[in-house]
This record gives structure tokens, C-alpha cells and sequence, in this order.
């Protein structure tokens, strides 16, 4: 997988080196370039020196060819600015950004951004949510963000499943199926094609399920 993680900080390079040690072609951006010693000696990955939301920058970094993009500065704005462009421009399909301020964590999911805290389970968040490219939260609701939207690419292991098969009430719902350039909300009967994008209403607590029921 290729990864930038911008923000060479102690979390950033705590990301970027785990990731490099899996065998991930890593890159990291970071405006001091002092930073990078953060990284040690054993990391062999690509660092470039600037604003990682910078166009020239981003294109060094080939943000377009990126599988996933970390912005871990010490600005939620910054980080969530960064994320929007990877999103909405560049169309990374995985984006993760630091939280400082917790009470923003709902406006980042619902602009498709995943994320982290500044607490010692950052790292292992990320590359936790590195790993659930197949399940992309779109949004979360309630105060407790109890409920949450998520997107989902079929793949053949859904192929021939009807809508009623992949509901459970009270704990996950198919509530819109976009095929091509059509979007519907599916009867029971409409059966699911390989390619087809899922919309689910999902319990947050019976995430597991969803996915065991959909084999990702």
C-alpha cells in the first residue's frame, strides 16, 4: 500500500515507521526538515520537506498514486483541509487526520474523514483503520454517534444477496444502492450486484457483523 503521512511529530512518525515495517512504500511530508530524525536510522521511506497542502508538494509526493493519505499535524484545520483535498480532489480512498479538539470528530466523519486521537491508542488506531478500505463511514448520528452511514463496494461475495438478507433490525439496515449512474432505495426482493455501492445504516456496536455478513 502506498501511504504519505503528513506531520512528522512523535505521532506522524510513529504512523509512518509501523507502516514502513509492514512493508508499506511510505512517504512523509513535514515543513522542518529536522523532523525527519524522528523517523531513525531504520526507516528507508521517502520524506520531502514543505506544506503538505501545497500542490507542488502533493504532486512530489504523487498524491494521486496514494492508497491512503495521514495528515497528523498539530492543526485539525490543517488536517482536515489536507483531508478534503486527498478526498474530494485527489480522491484518495482512504483518509485518516489527528483530532485535538474531539467535539469536531463528527464534521470529520461526515466529509468521509476518518480519525485518531492524540492518546497513546493513536497508532494502533490508524493502522486499524488503514485496514477498513472495504467500509467507508460516511457519517455518524446521535449524540453518542451511536448510528452511523457506511459505504460499502460490493465485491462477488454479495453477488445474488437480496436486500432483505442484508438487513437485521434493529442492527444494520441497506438503505440506497448506487448502480452506475443511478442511485435507489432497494425492495427487499432487489438483489445485490458485484460493483454496486452500498449505503448501510449500522448499529455502531454490530460493525463486526455487518462485515462478517458481507465476507469483508
Amino acid at each position: 500500500m502506498k501511504v504519505t503521512v503528513i506531520g512528522c511529530g512523535r505521532l506522524g512518525s510513529a504512523i509512518a515507521l509501523e507502516l514502513y515495517r509492514k512493508g508499506n512504500d511510505v512517504t512523509v511530508i513535514d515543513k522542518d526538515p529536522d523532523s525527519f530524525a524522528l523517523l531513525g536510522s531504520e526507516f528507508n521511506g521517502n520524506t520531502i520537506v514543505g506544506i503538505g497542502f501545497d500542490k507542488e508538494v502533493m504532486a512530489e509526493a504523487g498524491i494521486e498514486f496514494q492508497d491512503a493519505v495521514i495528515a497528523t499535524t498539530d492543526s485539525d484545520e490543517v488536517n482536515v483541509l489536507v483531508g478534503k483535498i486527498a478526498k474530494d480532489i485527489y480522491m484518495v480512498p482512504l483518509v485518516v487526520a489527528r483530532l485535538y479538539d474531539p467535539r469536531k470528530a463528527k464534521i470529520y466523519e461526515s466529509l468521509g474523514i476518518k480519525t485518531v486521537s492524540t492518546t497513546g491508542y493513536g497508532v494502533d488506531r490508524a493502522i486499524e483503520l488503514l485496514s477498513y478500505e472495504k467500509m467507508d463511514s460516511v457519517c455518524l448520528l446521535g449524540a453518542k454517534g451511536e448510528t452511523e452511514f457506511v459505504r460499502i463496494h460490493a465485491t462477488s461475495t454479495v453477488e445474488g444477496v437480496s436486500a432483505s438478507e442484508l438487513t437485521s433490525i434493529g442492527e444494520c439496515a441497506l438503505i440506497s444502492i448506487v448502480r452506475g449512474k443511478d442511485s435507489f432505495l432497494p425492495r427487499p426482493e432487489e438483489v445485490v450486484r458485484t460493483g454496486d455501492i452500498l449505503y448501510f445504516a449500522v448499529d455502531v456496536s454490530k460493525k463486526a457483523k455487518l462485515k462478517a455478513l458481507l465476507g469483508i
